[in-house]
Formats: structure tokens, C-alpha cells, sequence
């Protein structure tokens, strides 16, 4: 029993995000709002000109719908819809817990928060307007297309943000792979560059549950105590750091904050001991990506509520976080829901042994979603939400995954439909996985996508 309860420990952790509007914030978030927020000024901006030429090429990336998160995957010119949030009016999902009761908001400006590529003068984005009507984002990569992430925020006349976006600019085709468990997977984690083992290009970004907007993993493969997150970039080239909100305060834990500090992790640290939730614990709510009882069951054990895409839903157009059950056929009839050896894993005899062990194991674990399908899951590691950072010494060693459904109606956990780890946080060997346990909400783990 006490060999459970430590994987219990290392594996609990979470974390989420929120979205606002100056003229809609409800009175609930507004009066517990202390605005210390990243300002909308150094930008390189996109001439009138060019944006209204007929003969300018510019690719609507919002044509089939609104997204916090829009694929780019060649240079050139692109704009998505600047004055609504998240994926609209079918995102709010709960009107009284979320900062609004309506996706609309009037930015007066639009410019780069990060990008995680800078080198020779140039980044991944070049330069970013709002087009005459303020409708639109638009914004217009380097020349030569490089792979990487961005995030492009609007802004009020006070240059304080409304909202933000991850552009999200891959090496590889984003495409589903079919699951036993009936579900259409993304093939590679959000945020990742591709789906190449052994690369922390396959790790991708980690998000606290709830929120949109993504931290980035470790750059290396592995890492040490002193092992921080991906470097970034403003338009400049000038270092963007992820910060940490306060241990001792909570006075910036609630969904406006999060919104208008995309770079802020959240502490839950003040407290931690009756809550595990990112948010204030007097105003932390089940509902943020969309699934708010995703946690029942029916009489057999089955989960019941899949859920919908909430407006904080991380995901692209056409995607959505999964459901609690997405990865529950990880670990072979094993009525726990843990396992401590590799042959109770259903993975990929990647050595073409005959033999599942460690030596499958390639900083992550090439799952069999189904007998005719597999995708590789990296160990992303995770940030730990008592401290809002990076736990950089289990890159390649620990990988934690987000599911919509909270764990219980209380407590500031979510579910996490799969976690697993080949060493101890000491550095001792302890293989283990688990699918269906609680996460702290403050925790960023890794997303992988489902198809709605």
C-alpha cells in the first residue's frame, strides 16, 4: 500500500485558465481582479496597405470556425477572427462560473506575446495588425517557414488583453488516429512539433486545467532541478519569461488574471492544503473545458458525460480535450487502474523482442490505441502548480495527460486519463502508470486532442 500511495503523489497535480472582456465581466471575477497585466505595445505592425490590397493573399484561418489555437503550416499571410472569443457562443458553457455570458469583445490593437524561435534577426511571426474594421487578426510569418509556437494577444485602449491565441506552427500534418475506445486522437501531443520519438520537439506545450493558453516544456530531453522551460522570444527577439503568481496570495488566482497574464502560471501554493485548484476556491468551478459531471458513472462503471468544447478549451478548430475514458485501455485489465510492469502496458513492442519492457521505453511509450494503431506519448514532465514551474528534472521520465472531467466535486482535481513514470522523483527506478486518477489543477500537463 504505501508503494501506491507515493505514485498517488507524484502523479496529483493540475492547473486552468480563463477568458474576459472589459465591457462583460461579470461582478463575481471583476471585484476580485488585481490587474497587473502584460501591456499590448512593441509591436511590428502589418501597413493598411498591404491588408486591403485585393491582390494580397491572406488565408482566413477562422473560415470554418473560431478556435483558441489555429494550425499554421506554410509562410505567408494569415488572419482569424480578432472580436471572438474562444469558439463562440457554444463555449459558454456555464454563464454564471465563466467571466461572461458572451464570446464578443472590441480590441483597439493586436501584437506578439511570445514566440518560442528567434535567431538572425528574424522569429516566427514577422508582423501583426488589426485590419481596418478590427475584426481580424491578421499577421504574417517569416519568409522561410520555420516550425514552432506562438501566442498573438488583442488588446483594449488601455493596451491591457482581452484575449489570446496559440498559433501553432508544426513539422507534420495534423491527423487523427483511430482508438478502441472510440475516439478520433490527435497523432501528436498540442504544441508539438512532431511525432518523432526521443525528441523534445514531440513534447509540446503543457497547460493548467482549464486554461487556454499553453506553457512551453523542457527544450532538452532530459533535465536537472535547474532545467526551465523552452526559451521565448517577443517580436524583438527579446527574452519573454514565464513567471509564477504568488505562494502566499490569492489575490490574482481567478479567470480574468489568467486571461490578461498568459505568461503568469498559477500558484496554488496559499492553498494548497484544502484546494488543489489554480482558482480561488470560493470561485473554482467544474465547468472550464466543458464537462462539468464528466466524472459519473452508470451502474457497469462507465463514464456517462463526454462533454462539450468550452470557450477555454486549448484545442484547434475541429478539436476538443478529451473525455475522462480516452485512454482508459493504456493499462491491460487491471481493475486499479495502475500498474507497476511494463507486460500490463499495452504498448508497442518497439525492440521486436517478443517482450515488453523498459528497453520499449524511448522517453515515452508508443501506445496501441487500437490493434491497427499507435502513437507515440512523450514524458513532457509537468509544472508543479504549488510552485507555478517547471518540473525540469523528469523531462523525459514522467508524462501526465489532461482529460475535461474534474475528479470530484471539490478539491481543486481533475481526472488525468493517463500518467506514467520510469523513475522516482528521487531518481530510483519505478516504473508505473495509471489512467483515471486525480490531478491538481494548478499542475500543466500535456493535452492530447480528441476530434469533435
Amino acid at each position: 500500500m504505501k508503494k501506491i500511495l507515493n505514485y498517488v503523489v507524484l502523479f496529483a497535480g493540475i492547473t486552468f485558465i480563463a477568458c474576459t472582456d472589459d465591457s462583460i465581466i461579470s461582478d463575481r471575477f471583476y471585484k476580485r481582479t488585481h490587474y497587473h497585466s502584460r501591456r499590448c505595445n512593441g509591436r511590428n505592425t502589418i501597413p493598411d496597405t498591404v491588408i486591403s490590397n485585393p491582390e494580397t493573399v491572406i488565408t482566413n484561418l477562422s473560415e470554418n470556425g473560431t478556435a483558441n489555437c489555429y494550425v499554421v503550416t506554410e509562410s505567408g499571410i494569415y488572419s482569424f477572427s480578432a472580436n471572438i472569443t474562444g469558439n463562440g457562443n457554444a463555449g459558454i458553457i456555464d454563464p454564471v462560473a465563466f467571466h461572461t455570458n458572451e464570446p464578443y469583445i472590441l480590441p483597439a490593437s493586436a501584437k506578439l506575446i511570445w514566440q518560442d524561435y528567434y535567431a538572425n534577426g528574424a522569429g516566427l511571426i514577422d508582423s501583426i495588425a488589426l485590419d481596418e474594421t478590427k475584426s481580424k487578426v491578421v499577421f504574417k510569418t517569416s519568409e522561410t517557414f520555420v516550425a514552432g509556437n506562438a501566442l498573438i494577444a488583442v488588446c483594449d485602449d488601455n493596451e491591457n488583453i482581452l484575449w489570446s491565441w496559440h498559433i501553432w506552427m508544426p513539422e507534420i500534418e495534423i491527423t487523427s488516429v483511430n482508438s478502441a475506445m472510440g475516439y478520433d486522437i490527435m497523432n501528436v501531443n498540442m504544441g508539438a512539433l512532431t511525432g518523432e520519438p526521443a525528441s523534445p520537439k514531440s513534447y509540446g506545450m503543457l497547460y493548467q486545467w482549464g486554461r487556454k493558453d499553453p506553457f512551453p516544456a523542457s527544450a532538452t530531453l532530459t533535465g536537472t532541478t535547474t532545467t526551465v522551460s523552452a526559451p521565448l522570444y517577443d517580436m524583438q527577439g527579446n527574452p519573454v519569461t514565464i513567471q509564477n503568481s504568488s505562494w502566499s496570495d490569492l489575490t490574482d488566482n481567478n479567470i480574468v488574471y489568467s486571461i490578461r497574464n498568459p505568461t503568469v502560471c498559477l500558484s496554488n501554493m496559499a492553498q494548497y492544503s484544502t484546494s488543489k485548484d489554480w482558482l480561488k476556491a470560493d470561485i473554482s468551478t467544474n465547468a472550464l473545458w466543458g464537462n462539468p459531471s464528466g466524472n459519473e458513472k452508470d451502474s457497469d462503471g462507465n463514464y456517462i458525460n463526454k462533454g462539450t468544447k468550452s470557450c477555454y478549451d486549448p484545442c484547434p478548430v475541429g478539436w476538443r480535450v478529451p473525455p475522462a475514458d480516452v485512454f482508459q485501455n493504456f493499462i491491460v485489465a487491471n481493475p486499479l487502474n495502475m500498474a507497476f510492469a511494463v507486460s500490463d502496458f499495452n504498448v508497442v513492442d518497439v525492440d521486436n523482442n517478443g517482450v515488453l519492457d523498459i528497453n520499449d521505453y524511448n522517453y515515452g511509450w508508443m501506445f496501441k490505441l487500437d490493434e491497427n494503431a499507435s502513437s507515440y506519448f512523450p514524458a513532457a514532465a509537468r509544472f508543479d502548480g504549488r510552485y507555478a514551474m517547471l518540473m525540469g528534472s523528469v523531462s523525459g521520465i514522467w508524462g501526465s495527460y489532461w482529460s475535461n472531467a474534474p475528479y470530484s466535486s471539490t478539491g481543486g482535481t481533475s481526472l488525468t486519463p493517463l500518467s506514467f513514470q520510469t523513475k522516482n522523483y528521487d531518481g530510483t527506478d519505478g516504473i508505473a502508470a495509471m489512467i483515471l486518477f486525480s490531478g491538481s489543477r494548478a499542475d500543466a500537463y500535456s493535452v492530447r486532442c480528441i476530434k469533435e
